[in-house]
């Protein structure tokens, strides 16, 4: 698809992420939003245009095709086995 170079691309990274389980419980879920906001805090404080795509109603590979159809040059997911071994994809 469609490759935007990172300086004219209107968003430069998607930040996709993966949700977590119900049966993670809330605190999970409050997990994945502290680190979501953390690296999207650190991303933007370094002035690059970040985008948060954490729609739940969405298959994975529909959000992929639809960051990579827009030409978004760098895709990063993020996800509660992410958390755990703290590192992202």
């Amino acid at each position: 698809g469609l490759m935007l170079p990172p300086k004219v691309a209107p968003t430069q990274v998607v930040l996709v992420t993966i949700p977590p389980k119900k049966k993670d419980g809330e605190e999970a879920v409050r997990a994945m939003n502290d680190a979501v906001s953390k690296l999207v805090n650190q991303l933007e404080d370094e002035g690059i245009r970040v985008h948060v795509d954490d729609r739940d109603y969405v298959r994975m590979g529909a959000k992929y095709f639809e960051w990579e159809r827009k030409g978004v040059p760098l895709r990063i997911e993020l996800g509660p086995r992410d958390l755990k071994n703290n590192v992202c994809v």
